[in-house]
């Protein structure tokens, strides 16, 4: 017996509902009819599951997954949205939202049931949650990208195919380098369509890893310009969203309106640096431009070079930022790199794999505490 939270103003429904998974599924239902009744009722007993509806006052549907998701206690129930609104982008949008499941009204009362006891049955697989993790240094040669396709592959660990990498450089990006990939087919032509990507199009310009990890390609020949602009940048995010629970992005090592877009969108982002003075003086100007996304910035200190490594406190009083990892040397990258496997395939036992898989755990388990919000300037 689970325990089914079930959130809509309409009351007749609501009682259908409770009917229907009592009598017939066995289950225990908390009934609600608005989102902020909703959310104070998970946040004191969180259930097994929830059913939400879209178009209720105050809060929408929408916003009460995203809220759900931020909350640790209720970050990984499924979520099964019910509701009147039927066209494509709706079911994007509910997915995007956080919600594991979509549904449009009418519905029988047999279908709901066997959706409700699919996710019940499905329970945790995959990453922890839905979101966008965002990877950044905006001093090259950090290995932004080494530990982006590295964590990718650490959260896909139980569903590869629930994770998707994206390339947003400009300036032929190397993810696909990194896992032995062509970068064909890749983003180039995305700004030729006459209207933004669905999720079906999208599908057609991602190439899929022996993994199972699929990836959306930087082009191979350098693009004019800072790239993706922000409305087609929205457009994919929202696209990947509804298909996979962990969209992992390298961004660019300039905040191009694109890039920002990315940061407000971010479930977490991870700043990644390096112990040597240009590294640090350029992650101390990163951290500053960064301020309004404080609460959702995890600080990755990547020692690429042998040698000694400072303290994580000595590092973290020029920072005057929480370190998240520390990821040691590893001399197989470069070989790892010329192989196209990266090293949590090759060397899964070794420091670095090990190092990289308690920081995608730390991650994707911490939600972001606070709405995102927008940086007031970008860089051009």
């Amino acid at each position: 017996m689970a325990r089914v939270l079930v959130v809509d103003d309409n009351l007749d429904l609501l009682r259908m509902v409770q009917m229907l998974l009592e009598e017939r599924g066995g289950h225990q239902v908390v009934l609600s009819t608005s989102g902020e009744d909703a959310l104070e009722k998970a946040r004191a007993n969180p259930p097994d599951l929830a059913i939400i509806d879209v178009m209720m006052p105050g809060m929408t549907g929408y916003e009460l997954c995203r809220r759900l998701r931020q909350e640790p206690s209720t970050a990984h129930i499924p979520i099964l949205i019910l509701t009147a609104r039927g066209q494509p982008i709706d079911r994007e949008t509910a997915l995007a939202s956080g919600a594991d499941d979509y549904l449009a009204k009418p519905v029988t009362m047999s279908e709901l049931l066997d959706r409700v006891n699919r996710l019940l049955a499905r329970g945790g697989a995959g990453p922890t949650t839905r979101g966008v993790l965002a990877m950044l240094g905006l001093r090259g040669g950090v290995g932004v990208t080494t530990m982006a396709v590295n964590l990718a592959l650490a959260l896909a660990r139980s569903a590869p195919e629930q994770v998707c990498l994206v390339d947003l450089s400009p300036s032929s990006g190397h993810l696909a380098l990194h896992l032995g990939l062509r970068p064909d087919p890749n983003w180039s032509s995305l700004s030729l369509l006459p209207s933004p990507p669905g999720t079906e199009t999208l599908r057609s310009y991602l190439i899929t890893h022996s993994s199972g990890v699929h990836l959306l390609a930087a082009p191979f020949v350098p693009v004019i310009g800072g790239g993706l602009q922000r409305d087609m940048v929205m457009a994919i995010l929202s696209a990947l969203q509804a298909t996979f629970s962990a969209v992992v992005v390298d961004l660019p090592t300039v905040l191009t309106e694109g890039s920002v877009a990315v940061l407000e969108a971010a479930r977490a982002i991870g700043v990644v640096t390096t112990p040597e003075p240009a590294a640090l003086q350029t992650t101390i100007g990163t951290l500053q431009a960064l301020k309004p996304f404080h609460h959702k910035v995890h600080l990755i200190v990547n020692q690429i070079f042998p040698g000694h490594l400072p303290s994580g406190s000595a590092l973290q009083r020029i920072l005057r930022h929480p370190i998240s990892a520390m990821i040691p040397f590893e001399p197989k990258q470069s070989q790892a790199l010329a192989q196209g496997k990266p090293l949590l395939l090759g060397h899964p036992d070794s420091p670095f794999s090990q190092a990289v898989l308690r920081l995608g755990a730390e991650i994707w388990k911490s939600p972001a505490l606070e709405v995102p919000q927008r940086l007031s300037a970008v860089s051009p």
